[in-house]
């Protein structure tokens, strides 16, 4: 099953509605502080818009762009004028790194567009949402800005602060979350981040290994908790390199988010114990205006 296609299958969180209560008791947590070993990184019709005026910033500055949020076997399709209903003058690969923008841009509904340089000549737009900034993985891993975006994550967790959380995350894409990397993305609104820890509306998060047993709840019934489980425990942590134990499920990163670098958060199996006792996060950073941001977050478990 593929979870990538913006078009078809992104679920959005409404707050506020279909909301189940839950009586909850306050409780006090105490953080386990982390002791890490890391690990390093491996060698519709629309109307036609008014076009805004192309100004060379991206250019000036070295900023290049990356396509996201593309399966490999798709294209992201390069329009003119904006919009699904322009004529194609090009397509990108979903590899394709490197794409200037000509500094126009157009709103279209709830979605961006951008004007880029066509790689092979002429210009064309594309939706914002299938591009990110391109930043290296060598130059992702060596990053101290990413080192605290990672330690404020942490806080945010700790206090189950929300607002600090809603700062972290990417203003222009808000968070998607998925349960496992195979089930249904759910992507939270950058309005909607601050509330994640006291909503108590139910979400479908997808089913458990097998598809027999669904999985709903509230972020803070179902995600919290498997966030907790791996960050106050002892971890191994990688740049851009998934860390696993043993399981009969593929734990791979989504080849959409190919073009997207991430750090991975592993709690072993206890030594001696269940070999498919461990559990994995992977947090998605993208820069948006050169700064890092959380985008995506994915959990992997073993299961038998």
């Amino acid at each position: 099953m593929k979870y990538c296609s913006y078009r078809h299958n992104r679920i959005r969180i409404m707050f506020g509605l279909l909301t189940l209560i839950i009586v909850l008791t306050a409780c006090t947590r105490t953080w386990i502080p982390v002791e890490t070993r890391i690990i390093p990184s491996p060698s519709a019709p629309v109307e036609t818009p008014e076009r805004s005026t192309p100004t060379p910033d991206e250019e000036a500055n070295g900023v290049n762009y990356a396509v996201v949020w593309l399966e490999a076997e798709e294209t992201l399709t390069v329009t003119k004028p904006a919009g699904i209903s322009g004529m194609v003058v090009g397509e990108l690969a979903h590899g394709q790194r490197e794409i200037q923008l000509t500094g126009g841009s157009t709103r279209l509904g709830s979605s961006t567009w951008v004007e880029i340089y066509i790689p092979g000549g002429g210009v064309g737009w594309v939706n914002a949402w299938n591009l990110t900034e391109n930043v290296s993985a060598s130059d992702f891993c060596q990053d101290n800005r990413v080192n605290s975006l990672l330690d404020d994550i942490n806080l945010a967790l700790v206090d189950e602060d929300g607002e600090l959380l809603a700062r972290l995350v990417n203003p222009e894409r808000g968070l998607t979350l998925r349960h496992d990397w195979w089930n249904p993305e759910i992507l939270i609104s950058p309005d909607n981040v601050h509330g994640l820890f006291s909503d108590h509306s139910e979400v479908d998060w997808g089913v458990l290994s097998g598809g027999q047993f669904p999985i709903r709840g509230s972020f803070r019934q179902i995600i919290a908790p498997q966030l907790e489980d791996v960050f106050t425990s002892s971890l191994e942590i990688a740049c851009n390199h998934m860390i696993t134990g043993v399981t009969s499920q593929p734990a791979i990163w989504p080849e959409c988010f190919n073009n997207m670098n991430f750090y991975t958060f592993h709690r072993p199996s206890p030594e001696g114990g269940n070999q498919f006792d461990w559990r994995t996060w992977t947090i998605g950073i993208e820069y948006v205006n050169g700064q890092p941001y959380i985008s995506v977050m994915i959990q992997y478990r073993g299961d038998i």
